[in-house]
């Protein structure tokens, strides 16, 4: 017997769609060499890209948190801890998405002058953004 979450599945799976838009985009412009990347007008599109997956990762993140544990998260770093508590991202990949988390408040605050290069060295992440896609997809579908 199926298990009532709570989840909003078309919600979820809407930001799905977004996420895979933005990791489409994102792996497209890892195929293109770093210095041509960073030296050019694409660089913006990796800013903006990573904010949107960013953004969308932490929407799908507080609604699952908020249902399944019953609390909106305090914070989103926060948000994955408590994903990592519930039992549905192991602490690994947690660990990973906080650090996407963390990210977002850099782009989003201009903590400092973006690091482009380093920016696009996150691409090689990205396989952690595709696991937690994976797991929040298996639970809308359990």
């Amino acid at each position: 017997m199926k298990k009532d979450l709570g989840l909003n599945r078309d919600k979820i799976l809407k930001l799905i769609g977004f996420l895979d838009e933005a990791l489409r985009e994102l792996n497209s412009l890892g195929g293109k060499e770093k210095g041509q990347v960073v030296s050019s007008r694409d660089r913006f599109a990796l800013e903006n890209l990573f904010y949107r997956l960013s953004m969308v990762c932490i929407d799908i993140c507080f609604h699952v948190a908020s249902k399944i544990g019953g609390k909106v998260p305090d914070s989103y770093r926060g948000c994955f801890r408590q994903l990592v508590e519930a039992g549905i991202i192991d602490m690994e990949h947690g660990k990973r998405l906080e650090e996407l988390a963390g990210l977002r408040n850099v782009i989003a605050h201009v903590y400092w002058d973006i690091d482009y290069a380093r920016l696009y060295d996150f691409i090689s992440e990205l396989g952690t953004v595709e696991e937690f896609k994976n797991r929040i997809i298996a639970l809308v579908e359990e």
